[in-house]
């Protein structure tokens, strides 16, 4: 009789046991799966900091590269420095150009904006030197071209200047700190030349309107 109850009992215990291991193979896969899921979650995020930090560097590596190679405009002349020694009050200069880019100077700068008469070189010369960009227009030509190279000069809050200048041979030219080009007419790039040139000078100083 003994041997009988044994063997009834030993069908309930391999169930158990199967059950338990069936238990044990669940929380296996359940702890596989989620080590997988930590290691996936982990390479995302060592791949998305990898793209940030390139990202950032490049970024870092574009500023420096235009401040140790700025960028230039096709067709800008750069004339030679002549140096950015201060005049004597009411001095004047005679430049060897009607558009100087650097030299001697007043000793104090032009303010920005539009001017109907044209400005004293010598001034204008002190404003590149702070990083404006002076637009020069032929005065015969005000009618034609005033209008929009006042428009281009009002999309800028500062460090930029419209000026006549009767000594112009071509009808625009517009100049930064040893930079300068002509313009036959009121183009585009004259955009460009701002956005290039401003501010790219010895000095940063605040150009008043």
């Amino acid at each position: 009789m003994a041997k009988k109850r044994n063997s009834a009992k030993k069908p309930a215990d391999t169930q158990k046991q199967a059950e338990k291991r069936a238990r044990r193979e669940e929380r296996r896969a359940a702890e596989a799966k989620a080590k997988q899921t930590a290691t996936r979650n982990r390479r995302v995020k060592a791949a998305l900091a990898t793209v940030i930090g390139v990202a950032v560097v490049g970024a870092l590596g574009f500023v420096v590269f235009r401040k140790v190679v700025p960028p230039e405009l096709p067709g800008v002349a750069k004339p030679a420095s002549e140096g950015r020694p201060h005049l004597e009050s009411g001095q004047t200069i005679a430049y060897a150009t009607a558009t100087p880019t650097s030299g001697s100077h007043s000793p104090g700068s032009a303010r920005c904006g539009i001017y109907n008469q044209q400005l004293p070189l010598e001034a204008a010369v002190h404003a590149l030197e702070h990083g404006t960009v002076v637009i020069w227009y032929q005065p015969e030509l005000s009618d034609d071209v005033a209008p929009a190279l006042r428009e281009i000069v009002n999309r800028h809050d500062d460090h930029v200047i419209l000026s006549p200048n009767g000594q112009l041979t071509d009808p625009i030219v517009v100049t930064a700190w040893n930079r300068l080009k002509a313009y036959q007419d009121v183009d585009p790039e004259i955009e460009d030349f701002i956005t290039t040139y401003r501010l790219r000078a010895p000095e940063d100083v605040a150009c008043d309107y």
